[in-house]
């Protein structure tokens, strides 16, 4: 079989580049395999082998591997603004041709030296029906091409249209919440949210197996009530800000770093295992302002979809040296926020939910990470102090990422989250309630103390253990205790 396409430009210049999503051969008969993690192998018979060079070939991948641009940017190093031009004179009118040309300029701020006056119709750069695209696409007259796409040079990503996409586009996240909360009381809501911002707190934290003590908690959750309120939360200014309000006044920043960081294990023979790493410094001020600019760019965006691509690829880009994770959690909310789908002041517990899904959240985080760290040249020295020698090759994994993945994982752990987390909530507020009533009909004792019973209580499996209430209630008889024991397992049955 020969590789064509995407596969061959990879093997021609040896490109350091992510899995394809979609793979291309010439074969003796039409094949297509599509395998379990979405990826899709299709062999072709020889009338669809192309020339014998990259604009070729670039051709083919546009028509049947889809868009890459990380690949684009990589072959476009290896030709001259004036082959570009040569190749475009031959088809004027072509419409991929046109979109090669179009795509040459925004990748290498090239000028290409055309000869010829370009025509046809104008034609989208990007198939709406495969990628998430700009409602209001910007025409070039240059080459008559509508330009769809949602960033810039400085980062441009791109989302596929897959099942899952589509339904997320398509789903009324407002109706699905307000369906979840039914119509509880208002005091019964508010004190739900103060629990659920609480709640997610202390998932953010857990979920990076840290324990935020009660400074650092308030912290967090005074970050939470202040989501949506900036401007635009991916300056610099603003996320230094949030980075000192949310981690140890010990390792605040004063900005971007200027240093290369990583995320890595220690193993137990003192070898460090590198799962992640932060892109090279030289790339970092380019690539956050064409963060901050994508935030503005994307304000059509179903917001589901635009926190998912706005807070994955802060991650990955890694900004800071601490709190990178935490920063990317909050940017889910302040995106939610600013969208309203869930009404004023409502916050979505979606790290209480993914932290009990982690397995999914580390495989969503390594569908960016491992090829990553596989394309890197790097060396780790005996301090810890990590460099890239090959920081070219790895810039466009995340200036042109494939974000589709991770919009999915959003999308499935807020479905879960309206759907399962909020209302399983509320009922739990509901039962505490009852159970707050049964104990004063059995003992009407002062509010805090009979909350903490009730904590007890619940940490224990509805029993009183004999340290604690020897410690804490010796005040109560042997049948008091019996008798709010069992008032408590009755209501929390379940």
């Amino acid at each position: 079989m020969l590789p064509v396409g995407y596969t061959w430009l990879i093997e021609r210049y040896r490109l350091k580049a992510r899995p394809l999503v979609h793979r291309s051969f010439i074969g003796p008969k039409m094949l297509r395999r599509e395998h379990s993690d979405g990826t899709v192998e299709e062999h072709y018979i020889r009338q669809y082998q192309p020339g014998d060079s990259p604009l070729e070939h670039l051709v083919f991948a546009l028509k049947y591997d889809g868009v890459d641009l990380d690949i684009f940017h990589k072959v476009f190093q290896h030709v001259t603004p004036s082959e570009i031009a040569e190749f475009v004179a031959q088809t004027p009118s072509g419409r991929f041709a046109r979109q090669i040309g179009f795509w040459y300029e925004e990748l290498t701020s090239q000028k290409v030296p055309l000869t010829v006056r370009v025509m046809g119709n104008y034609e989208p750069l990007l198939d709406s029906e495969a990628y998430v695209t700009a409602q209001n696409p910007a025409r070039s007259p240059r080459w008559r091409i509508l330009d769809n796409s949602i960033g810039s040079r400085r980062f441009l990503p791109l989302i596929r249209r897959t099942p899952v996409i589509r339904k997320a586009e398509e789903t009324d996240w407002r109706m699905m919440i307000s369906d979840a909360l039914g119509t509880p009381s208002q005091d019964s809501l508010y004190r739900a949210l103060s629990y659920l911002y609480f709640k997610e707190t202390k998932s953010s934290f857990a979920i990076e197996r840290e324990e935020a003590g009660s400074a650092r908690t308030e912290k967090f959750v005074a970050a939470l009530h202040r989501a949506g309120l900036e401007e635009n939360p991916l300056t610099e200014s603003v996320l230094t800000f949030l980075q000192n309000t949310i981690v140890d006044e010990r390792y605040r920043e004063s900005g971007f770093r200027i240093s290369q960081n990583y995320v890595g294990q220690t193993t137990i023979n003192l070898q460090e295992i590198i799962h992640s790493l932060g892109v090279p410094p030289a790339s970092l001020p380019s690539l956050m302002e064409g963060l901050a600019e994508f935030f503005h760019a994307s304000e059509a965006f179903p917001p589901v979809l635009r926190a998912a691509a706005i807070s994955f690829a802060f991650v990955f880009v890694h900004p800071f040296e601490d709190g990178n994770g935490r920063i990317h959690r909050y940017l889910i909310h302040d995106i939610l926020a600013r969208s309203q789908i869930g009404g004023n002041g409502l916050l979505l517990p979606v790290s209480a939910e993914i932290l009990q899904h982690m397995h999914l959240y580390d495989l969503c985080l390594e569908k960016f990470s491992t090829p990553l760290v596989a394309a890197a040249d790097y060396s780790l020295d005996e301090a810890g102090v990590l460099s890239v020698k090959n920081p070219g090759e790895i810039e466009g994994f995340y200036r042109y990422p494939d974000l589709t993945p991770q919009c999915e994982f959003l999308a499935q752990m807020l479905e879960r989250t309206i759907q399962v987390a909020i209302p399983e909530e509320l009922r739990f507020l509901q039962k505490l309630d009852t159970a707050r009533r049964a104990i004063t009909e059995i003992v009407d004792m002062p509010d805090r103390k009979r909350d903490q019973l009730l904590k007890r209580l619940h940490n224990n499996r509805g029993k009183l253990a004999r340290s604690r209430r020897e410690a804490e209630f010796p005040e109560l008889t042997d049948t008091e205790i019996s008798d709010i024991e069992q008032a408590y397992r009755e209501i929390f049955a379940d």
